[in-house]
This record gives C-alpha cells, structure tokens and sequence, in this order.
C-alpha cells in the first residue's frame, strides 16, 4: 500500500480486538469519527464487509497513541477490507480510508492545542458499525500570526505607549509577552499594553515582541520605531576666542543632547553700557546678530564686530530643532579700551583781577570708549607732570606770567589709550612790574639827596607812573628816572624805595639807604639823677634828639666841674656828702660841633630807721592771715609808711601792702591779708621807712585754714575680663588737686544712663580711704560712668538727691545712649567734700551671632574676592573679619583678616576646590564662625615641574622618566622633551671654543616616559620637561647627562700643505673623538716626532724629501689611525693616501749605515774608534712631554752639548752656547729633541733664522724657573744624549747617528759627510755664544 503525504496536524489512531469473521474474497471497510470538544466530526465513513454479508462484530474504543503533524492516504484494493475516514474540521469532512488489517491512521490538519472527539466506524457492503467515542487535545505549538505595535508617542519623545493583540494563533496557553529593544528585554509579563519610558528623545528604536506559551516562544519581526524630537537640551555656552576694541570672536559646539535634527543656531547676545565714571551701568535688551544654518560641522565660530569699545557683552547660543530651542547659559566677553572720541577743546577763562591765574574747564568726551581714567593738560604743547581723576573737570593753572598767551589742550586717557582736544588760547590781565631795582642815592648835603633809576626788567604792561617813597612820604616823578629830595635830617639813613606802576598794578622794589651829612648836634635833655645814698648820686643821660652824626665825646660837669669825660652815658658821683644839693650838665660833641643840656638839681639822702622786728601772724580764715607788728627800734625819724611783703615758699613772685599815716592800719599797726589759698603756708615781710630811709624785719610764717577739697579728677577706669565674657570695671582714681586739707575718705558713685534726663540708677558703691575700687556687678557691652563731686553747689538742669544733706546734678552729654550708667567719687576732709567729673566706660564685647556663608564675587586662578555679610547681632564692634578654611590636620587656616566686608584672598591654589568660612570677632576672644561654603579656582599654568630623571644611557640613546608638576593647576594635556647639545660638549684636556646647540623637541604627548636616540657618544646634553595644560605651560629646570664612549672613529685624512720654510700639517677634522683624549702621535717614516694634545704641528722645510706621515689619535676607550700620508715638499705633489706597508722598498733594503763605506771614513777622520768607552754611558731620554712645555719665543737657556773637533787631536773642545730662541714652534722643538736631519733651523746668519712659527694650539708656556735655570757642566752628557737619541731604548738597533744622517745623502756628495756638515746640522738649532771648555772625551 503506498502513501501520500502532506503538511499539518494529524492523530495518530490504533485499535485492536476487532473479532471479525473473515470470509475469502470478502473486504471490511472501516470508517472513523472525530469530533473535537465544541464540534463533532465525521471522522469517515467505514464498514465490515465480507461478500455482500453484514457480519456482527465488536469494534473497541481506539486508543490514542500519539500526535502526527502527517497526513497519509490510499485508496483500497476492491475485495479487501477497507477503512473509510472522515475529519471534520470546522465543520468541513475531510474522508480518508485505510485498507487492509492494519489497525492504525494518522490524522492530519489538526490544530494544535485543540480537543477532537474520535470513534471508528467499520464499513462493509452489508453494513457498518462505530466504536465509541473518545477525546484526544492536540499538544500545544509556538504561536504564530503574531502582529506588530501599535504605537503611540508619549512625553515628548521621552515614552512610548506599546500596544498588540493576542496572536491570531495562540496554539496553547500564552504564558508571558516580552518586549525587547535592540534585544534588550524591557517588558514581561501578561498584558498586551507597555508604556515604554526613560527613553532619548529622536532615537531609533527597534522593538520586537515576543508571545511564550509551554511549547516556545515566537517573536515578530522588528519593528524600528523613532521616538518624537524635543528641544535640545545642554547647550554649552559658547567660548571666547578673541577680544579687543571692537570685535569678539567666539564660537560653540554642538549640544550634549540635540533631541531631533538641529535646524539652526541662533547667536544672542546683549550687552551693558557704563557710564563715563564707571558706576553705573545700562543694559540693553537681547538681540539676535547672527544665524547658523549649515548645522552640520561640529565646531562653530562667528565674530561679532563693529562693537563698541569697553562695552560688556554677554552671548549666548540658541539651538533649534523641530520641537524647539534651547539656549545657553551667558558668556562675557568685555571689549578692550580704547582711546576717548568727541573731547571738545577747553573753556578758559580769566580769574578777576588775577593775572597769574586762569582756569581752565573741560568736559567729558562724548565717546569715553572705556573707564576713564584719568587727564592731562597741555600748556603750550608741553605735558603737565601731574594728571587728574575722572571726576576733576576744572583746574586753575597758577604761577602764569601776566600779560601773556597761553595754550591749552585736554588729554584723557583710558587703560586704552589717549586723546588730545583741540588747543585753545587765552592772554593773562595786565599785572604789576616785577623786578624793580632800587634807586642809585647820592647824598648831596645834610639835607639833601639825589635819586636816579632805570626801568624795571620786566614791566608786565606799559609803565605808567614812578613813585619813590621814603617811609611814608611819596615824591612824584612821573616817568622821569631821577629826582633830587631835599628838607631831610642830617646823618640820617633813609630807605628810598622805586615803586613802578602799570595798569594792572604796582611794585616796589626793595630798600635802598642812604646817609645824609653830619651837622652839628641839637636838643640834648637834661641828666637823669639818682640818689643812691647820704654820699653817692648816680647821673645817666640819652643820646641829644638830634645827634646829626656821630658822637665823640659826653663833658660831665658838677656844679660847673668838669667830672667826666668819655662816650659812657652813666656816671656814678661818690664822696658827696649828705644832704647836700648839687648841679649838672651834659655836653654832646660830633665832628661838626656840639650842644649842651640844661642843668639838673638833686639832694643827698638822710640816715635811715634800724632795729624792725618780724610781725605776727595768725591764720583768719582758710583764704586770710591777720599780720600785726610793732614799731622800730629805733625810728631815727619819722615813720612815713608801713611796707608789707608777701609770699609762698618756693615762688619767686611777692605782694606788697603799703600803708602811709592815712591809713587805718597804719595806726592799728596790723593788717588782714585777704585771697590766699586754703590749707598753705606764707611768709611775711615788714619794712618802715622815714624820711631817711627804711629798715626791714626778717621773714615770718604761718598756714591758712583748710576748707572743702576742689577739682577732683575724674576717675580712671580699666574694663578687665576674667572666666567667660563677664567684665569687672577696675577704677583708680587720684586726691584732688586742691585738697584744702586733710582727705578723710572717698565715696564712689556708679550711674546708669537712659534716653530720660533724670536717672535714678544712681548708686554708691564705695565708701572708703583707698584710692581703688573693683566693680564686677555689671552687665556686659554697657557704659558706665563714674564720677566724684564737689560740696559747692552748682546751678542744675537735672537734680538729685545725693548722699545725706548733699545735692547733686550732671548734665548728661550723650543721653540719647541706651543702657549706659555712670559712677561718681567724692573726695571728703574734715570741712566738706567735693565730686569728681563723670568718667565713662563700656563692658566688654561678647561673641557675634547670625553670621552668615561668605559670598564670592569674583573668582581667579589665585584671587578671590569675597563679600561678608555683618553679623545680625553683633555684640559689640566687630573688629575684625576672618577668612579661613579647613586644613589637612584638622585646624582651620586663616586665608585672609581686616576690617572690611569686602577682601580679597591671594596665594590660592588654581584649579582646588575651597571650603570658605567667616569669622567674626568684636575682641579677641570674642569671636564666632558662620557656615562654610566653596568655591573652585579657575585653572593657570602649571608651576613646580620636576627635572626629569634618567633611567639608561647609553652611547647613542638614552631613556627617561618625568613626574607631574607638583602643582598641575589644571588638567595636564601634554609634556614636551626638550634637548640640546651643551657646551663644552665633553671634558677634554684642550678646551675648544664651542656654543650650544639649538633646543629640539624630542617627544611631545601625554606619557611620562620616553626615549631619546641619534645621540652623539661623549657628548654632554641638557635636558627639560615642558608640561602643558588648558592655560598655559611650565618648563622644568635644565639637567645634564653625558652619552657613553665609543672608541675613536677615522673621519677624513689630514691635510699637509708647505711654503719655502715651513711644512704645516692639520689633523683637526681627522678623527671623532668619541671619549677622553689620551693624546695625538705623529709619526714619520715609523718615527714617533710628536705626541699631545694638538691638531696641528709646523715643521721647518730644510731640504727637499719625500715625507711618510701618520696620525694616531688615542683614547681612553681605544685608538684610531690615519693611511700613511706621502708627501714631497719639493715637488709640490698633492696628498697620495697609501698604506702603513707601503714604503719605498729600495729604501728599507738599504744597509745598515756602520756598515757603509762613508761611515768608516767619517770614523778615521776624527781618528775614533766605534764602540770602545772610557766615559760613563749617555744620560737616557727623560720622558717625552708636550712640545710646548720646554721652550717659548723669547726664551734663553745655557745650552752646552756641541764639540768642536780638530783632526790632529783627540781631545773634544766643549762649547757653551747660550740658546736665544726668538719663536720657535713646537714641531721645531721636537724636531731639534729627535734630531731629525731634515728640520734644520737656520742658523743666527739666515735670513730666517728670527722668523716667528704660529704656535700650535694647545701649547703650555714654561715657568720662568725654567727660563732661567742654568745648565751645569755635568749636564753636558745628558744634553748631548737627549740631542742625539731619536728612539727609545727598544729601538737600540740603531746608532744615534742614523737619526742624524738618515736620508742627508744628496745626489753628487755620494757616501761622503764631511765634519762641518755634521756640526752645522748640530749647530743650526741654535745662536750660539761661544765659551770654550775643554776635556778629554771618549771614544764613541
């Protein structure tokens, strides 16, 4: 049987027992019934049939035994058994037969997760029969037919409300919906509604649903879905780029959230006007000046222009979208200042009647374009050394010179600059002359003088009149300038004074004198007589009215007797006798005569009392003392009057009470002295005087009464505080100044004072002797006042009633006080009392209270200004304000004090955010602190940047590490490493001149670390760290370090160039270095001729040969060596580079020289021997030094090597040669020490025998103790050997003599040296003067 099948759900039926009676050739068909829960289906129909015969037969319940998603169908064979099947599926039958004995279908198109009802029905020809029913569920499947959202926006774009209907094929139980967003789950559960919120606005979201049931899960498809725009938010203000006078630059980014597509952006900006003096300020409204449309870029910029100077201008930015707009916060931008526009040229005017004065006013420019700050004033286009404020508009110019033109132009300046005003002019008044000189006077008798002038030198206007004034006498010339005044006074001096006039006034010049002639004397007064006793007359006498010159001589006569003569003008006359009368006159005598006086009469005196007692005393009352006395002893006479003297101990002043016979207390012979002062001694004095003269008594004495005590200083009072802030009044207080007597005790009164007149707060406090008192019963920050007061009564405003049988009242002088008190001390003696003054005090301060958090006006990288609020109870005077903040160890650091509610804090730290706190205090310990608040600092530069450190170095790199600076004040973006080649470069023996090299940029970014290559090795660098931030920068200090050695590196050959002398040879660009200089070695034809430290060597040209040259250069890490340099100074040939072993070859086969005919015929001529000795060996070479360290120019040494040979002799004729070297270079030296035959130095005969050889750099100079060290005769050996010895001891194969006669054979002379070649070669290195010794030497 075979099968088709096709899609969709299907049960799968089995069953079993069917008891059928089969009969051949006969077939059954079955037919099957299904129906579901709510329907009934007809499974299909079915029959057993055998033959044409219906058969009984029991057909059981089918059993289910599991769900097919298959569908089979086949028809049947005609005769067999045959299964006929129907499904009804929402009410549609779908038939299916099976065929056969099998006792299983499938059913397919069933429907997930649904009941069926099944039976089966068996079918034959005859007839059919139906098990019964039973029900099967179809397991459940994932749903389907799932649908997308429906979706609406909420909350401007902020929230989306999801809404969806159940799958349209649920296919089992829906046990969750789950929402995701870009596969993030943001919903679970049941309901079929999600309000979806917490999103950004204008984003694409994509969503997806999801429907689980037990079997699985299906989602829809996504579903992308924009939420609404919304205004932007978190604009940033925009950044100022650039300010000056009149424009700004700025520019801004995008918000930090658009919220949709931004459309444009809208410039806004507004700006505040200030007035001329900078107070005051006007603020326009807001105005948009520019739009930006093409919103695509980032970064934005837009320059504001044609802006007025010193103007403030706040901008902000205002972004678009669909849905709106959002602004920035305001960013100021101040324009610069610049100089003012519209300043109007001066108003001058002339002061009245001033001509040195004018005044001169301006007003402010019309455009002050900035704070003005200050002008200036041009006279006569010269600046004034001063200027003025802002507010000063007027200024009289003094010290002007009258009559003259003036200039005047106004410079106002801001911090911008300045501008000049138009000038304008004015003339000064008219003023008196200045300069007047005195007249010329010319005595012409002894009553007349002549008087001439000139013209004074500077006028001031037009003269229009003289005045010569004598005293105050004015004689009248007009413009004449000269006079003639008569009727003076002879031998006068008289001050003549010029006075010139013009319109604008008058002056006088200064005093001239003159003296008219002598004339005889005139108007003498009688003498002045004097009684000086019974005996003695003192005369005196003046000058004579008129002297008219000068007095030579006074006559003084007695009763016609001449009695003196002289220029004195008092005379005393003795040994007269008393009671006689005499006569006398004076005469006066001048050069032109003389005057005498009339006369004058006088009397001696009589004989006068003696023998007066003291008088008695008694104290009257406190201001009087009773004086009585008795006659004299003796009177001689009648006593005429009574004299008495008066006064205190100590005092130089006396009273005197004279009493005549009408007197009273002349008869009573006694007196009350009245208006003394209380409580003090006198003295007292008598005299009696009778028409011969007085006597007087010795001095008596005696106290007045006392009486009520007077001016009682006030009080001192002392406010002290102990234990808290309560305050104890310490009072001191002194006696009276006028005690008038004994002080028995004080009483001290305190006092409180209101806005009333009358207080009755008065209080005694102390009663006693002391002259002290504390008080600490009073209330704190209160006044006091404390006061003693006089017994005498004083007229009142105000009264009181005082201690017993006492009145009291003050005047008080600041009554509109509030709680205020005063106190009072009253002095006491044995008569009455008297009070002090009031004298006022305050208690102590306490702590302030409702102080406030400061405000910050202005914040700066280091600076912040401050604003404190005063305290709302401040307890006192706050004296001082602090400013402080919390420190890292817990106590509180002052930042800034003073007076102000205003101050400004300095030394901050940039970029550091600050906790502030203010503290108040009204004494010392009287303070309190408010609340804290804080702040942020703006960022700076970055300060402190630490050196770098070096980790390796090497020959050619190095590597290096940096901290952070110490104070990065900001957010550091970068470092810079920067390098230079220091100088010197490294240390070597020869300093060469050198300079640094140019500073390189080594690394820039934001690591710590880095690594320098394509370093020079032995080369010293400098090294910094230059660290940035927003702000600005900070470079470290400068370190150095030193590259690695290397060994010495061959760079180029070295030069050799020649002239008709002298052979120069250069090795200063040969070698690099790379370490420490050991020396240079010059060698020729494997001949060491120098060593040192130089870069070059002159050698003398003495024949025409063919020179090997090589240089060395020798370190302390190795060596390098130059190819052998050949070079024929004859020739003139260029360098030819060859190597060490490329000598000429003929040359170096040559026989030794001993072995050569010309050597034994140089050795029979001076009839010596080879190598016999009878002397002592050659002193050895000393060790080689540099050439410059042995000889100098200028330079003369005792040299004493040199044999003379003779042929008949055997003996060696010494020669002293003193060696004078004019300049001598150091090749010459070492060519002489290594006797090279072809350095020959001419000699003192050559023409170039005083020629002077550059020296070669490097070279050291002798000592004078070697200039002038002189050779002795045992020296003669060494010499000789340091001449003659070219090598060291390991070059012994050789005899000295080669170095000689290497290479002096010439063409012509063949083998043959004659001696005199041989001494001259010697010779030639020196002048030589000649002293001869002589010994026996040896045989060489």
């Amino acid at each position: 049987m075979s099968e088709r099948r096709g899609k969709g759900d299907c049960a799968f039926a089995l069953w079993a027992g069917c008891l059928v009676k089969e009969l051949t050739g006969s077939s059954v068909p079955v037919r099957s019934r299904m129906k579901t829960s709510k329907h009934k289906y007809s499974v299909g129909p079915a029959a057993l049939i055998t033959g044409r015969t219906l058969l009984q037969s029991d057909v059981f319940l089918p059993q289910i035994i599991k769900l097919h998603l298959l569908h089979s169908y086949s028809p049947c064979d005609r005769g067999k058994l045959q299964v006929l099947h129907y499904l009804d599926v929402f009410m549609k039958r779908f038939p299916t037969t099976w065929c056969g004995t099998k006792h299983q279908a499938h059913l397919f198109g069933l429907k997930p997760f649904t009941t069926y009802h099944i039976h089966v029905v068996a079918v034959n020809n005859a007839g059919q029969v139906s098990s019964p029913w039973t029900s099967v569920r179809t397991l459940e499947a994932s749903p389907s037919g799932l649908s997308n959202f429906t979706v609406e926006k909420k909350e401007n774009g902020r929230a989306l409300l999801l809404k969806w209907s159940e799958p349209s094929q649920p296919n089992g139980m829906i046990k969750t919906y789950n929402v995701f967003s870009d596969d993030h789950l943001e919903y679970s559960g049941l309901s079929r509604q999600f309000l979806f919120r917490r999103l950004e606005p204008y984003t694409l979201y994509t969503l997806v649903l999801e429907a689980c049931n037990s079997a699985g899960c299906t989602r829809s498809p996504p579903q992308p879905v924009w939420t609404d725009e919304a205004p932007p938010v978190s604009q940033m203000a925009p950044v100022i780029q650039a300010v000056n006078a009149t424009n700004v630059q700025l520019s801004w980014l995008q918000p930090i959230n658009p919220n949709g597509k931004i459309i444009r952006y809208e410039v806004i900006h507004r700006h505040t006007e200030e007035t001329v003096a900078g107070h005051g300020a006007t603020t326009e409204d807001e105005k948009i000046v520019f739009t930006e449309y093409n919103t695509e870029s980032n970064t934005f910029t837009y320059n504001d222009k044609s802006l007025q100077p010193w103007t403030r201008y706040e901008y902000k930015i205002r972004t678009w979208n669909a849905a709106g707009y959002a602004d920035s916060s305001w960013t100021v931008a101040e324009t610069s200042q610049t100089a003012p526009k519209g300043l109007a040229a001066p108003s001058l005017s002339v002061l009245s009647a001033n001509p040195h004065k004018v005044l001169i006013s301006w007003t402010p420019p019309a455009q002050p374009n900035g704070i003005l700050q200050s002008y200036r004033l041009l006279k006569n286009d010269a600046l004034y050394p001063f200027s003025f404020d802002a507010a000063t508009l007027s200024y009289i110019d003094e010290d002007l010179l009258p009559y003259t033109v003036y200039s005047y132009a106004v410079v106002a300046c801001t911090m911008g600059g300045c501008s000049t005003s138009e000038p304008a002019a004015i003339r000064t008044l008219e003023a008196a002359p200045a300069l007047v000189d005195p007249p010329s006077l010319q005595a012409v008798s002894a009553t007349q003088v002549s008087a001439s002038w000139a013209p004074p030198q500077i006028q001031n206007g037009d003269i229009t009149k003289y005045i010569l004034k004598l005293g105050n006498e004015e004689y009248y010339p007009g413009n004449s300038l000269q006079m003639l005044v008569s009727n003076l006074q002879p031998y006068t001096h008289y001050d003549f004074a010029l006075v010139a006039c013009t319109a604008g006034g008058c002056t006088s010049s200064t005093s001239q004198s003159v003296m008219t002639m002598e004339a005889p004397p005139l108007s003498m007064e009688a003498p002045r007589l004097l009684v000086m006793g019974s005996e003695s007359i003192e005369i005196t006498w003046k000058l004579p009215d008129k002297p008219n010159g000068k007095i030579t001589s006074y006559d003084l006569r007695r009763d016609g007797v001449l009695v003196y003569s002289g220029l004195e003008t008092r005379y005393l006359d003795f040994t007269l006798m008393p009671g006689m009368e005499y006569s006398y006159t004076v005469t006066a005598n001048n050069s032109q005569g003389s005057v005498t006086s009339p006369s004058a009469q006088i009397r001696t005196n009589p004989s006068a009392p003696s023998g007066m007692l003291p008088p008695r005393l008694q104290a009257w009352s406190s201001s009087e003392i009773l004086v009585a006395w008795d006659p004299p002893i003796k009177v001689n006479g009648d006593i005429r009057n009574y004299t008495i003297s008066l006064h205190k101990p100590g005092e130089t002043g006396k009273k005197t009470f004279d009493f005549d016979a009408s007197h009273v207390s002349f008869l009573r012979r006694s007196y009350i002295v009245a208006q003394l002062q209380p409580y003090s001694r006198y003295e007292v004095q008598l005299q009696a005087c009778t028409e011969l003269g007085c006597a007087s008594s010795e001095w008596a004495s005696a106290r007045t009464l006392e009486a009520p005590p007077a001016a009682q200083p006030a009080p001192l009072i002392e406010i002290q505080t102990a234990g808290g802030f309560q305050s104890t009044a310490s009072i001191l207080w002194t006696g009276p100044k006028q005690p008038n007597g004994k002080i028995l005790y004080y009483e001290l009164y305190r006092r409180r004072t209101t806005q009333a007149h009358i207080n009755l707060d008065l209080s005694l406090v102390y009663n006693g002797s002391s002259t002290s008192f504390k008080d600490d019963k009073l209330l704190p920050y209160t006044e006091y006042e404390y006061q003693m007061v006089e017994q005498k009564q004083r007229e009142l405003r105000d009264s009181i009633l005082a201690p017993p049988g006492v009145l009291l009242a003050w005047c008080d002088t600041d009554s509109g006080r509030n709680s205020e008190s005063g106190d009072q001390v009253w002095s006491v003696n044995s008569v009455g009392r008297t009070p002090s003054s009031w004298s006022r005090c305050r208690t102590g301060p306490a702590p302030p209270e409702g102080l406030g958090a400061p405000l910050f006006n202005t914040v700066a990288s280091t600076v912040a200004v401050v604003s404190i609020s005063p305290p709302l109870k401040p307890n006192g005077v706050v004296s001082i304000y602090r400013l402080f903040s919390n420190g890292t160890r817990g106590t509180d650091v002052v930042l800034s004090e003073g007076t102000a509610t205003q101050q400004t804090i300095h030394g901050l730290k940039p970029f550091t955010t600050y906790s502030i706190g203010v503290e108040a205090c009204t004494c010392f310990n009287c303070c309190s602190k408010g609340p804290m608040a804080e702040f942020t600092t703006q960022p700076a530069p970055p300060s402190e940047q630490p050196p770098p450190q070096i980790r390796t170095v090497t020959s050619r790199n190095a590597s290096f590490q940096w901290s952070a600076p110490q104070s990065p004040n900001g957010i550091v973006t970068s470092y810079e490493l920067h390098v230079y080649m220091a100088c010197p470069l490294n240390l070597q023996p020869a300093v060469k001149a050198c300079s640094p090299g140019p500073t390189e940029v080594k690394y820039t970014g934001k690591g710590q670390s880095a690594n320098v290559s394509n370093l020079e090795p032995y080369t010293t660098y400098n090294l910094r760290v230059v660290s940035y931030n927003s702000v600005g920068s900070s470079a470290s200090e400068w370190i150095g370090f030193t590259t690695e050695k290397e060994p010495p590196r061959y760079m180029a050959p070295f030069s050799v160039v020649s002239n008709l002398s002298i052979i120069h040879i250069d090795w200063s660009r040969t070698f690099v270095l790379n370490g420490r200089l050991k020396e240079y070695a010059l060698t020729e034809s494997g001949r060491r001729i120098y060593s040192g430290f130089d870069t070059e060597l002159y050698l003398p040209r003495t024949s025409d040969k063919t020179f090997l040259f090589q240089v060395t250069c020798i370190t302390d890490e190795g060596s390098a060596m130059t190819p052998v340099i050949k070079y024929n100074a004859g020739e003139g040939v260029g360098l030819i580079l060859t190597t060490p072993g490329e000598k000429d070859k003929a040359e170096s086969k040559r026989a030794k020289f001993y072995n050569e005919l010309w050597f034994a015929v140089l050795m029979r001529k001076i009839h010596k021997q080879p190598y016999a000795r009878d002397r002592p060996p050659l002193v050895p070479l000393q060790k080689r030094t540099s050439p410059m360290s042995v000889y100098s120019s200028g330079e003369t040494h005792p040299f004493e090597t040199i044999a003379d040979t003779s042929d008949s002799s055997s003996s060696v004729t010494l020669k002293r040669y003193t060696m004078h070297f004019e300049v001598e270079s150091s090749a010459c030296r070492l060519a002489r020490r290594v006797g090279l035959a072809d350095t020959k130095v001419p000699g003192a005969g050559s023409p170039t025998s005083n020629h002077s050889f550059r020296m070669a750099a490097g070279g050291r100079r002798p000592s004078q103790g070697q200039l002038s060290r002189t050779y002795s005769p045992a020296s003669l050996h060494r010499s000789v050997s340091q001449l003659l010895s070219l090598y060291d001891k390991k070059t012994f194969d050789e005899s000295p003599w080669d170095a000689i006669l290497h290479n002096h054979r010439t063409p012509g002379r063949g083998l043959y040296v004659d001696e005199e070649d041989l001494v001259n070669v010697i010779k030639g290195f020196s002048t030589v003067t000649k002293e001869h010794t002589t010994f026996t030497d040896t045989h060489l």
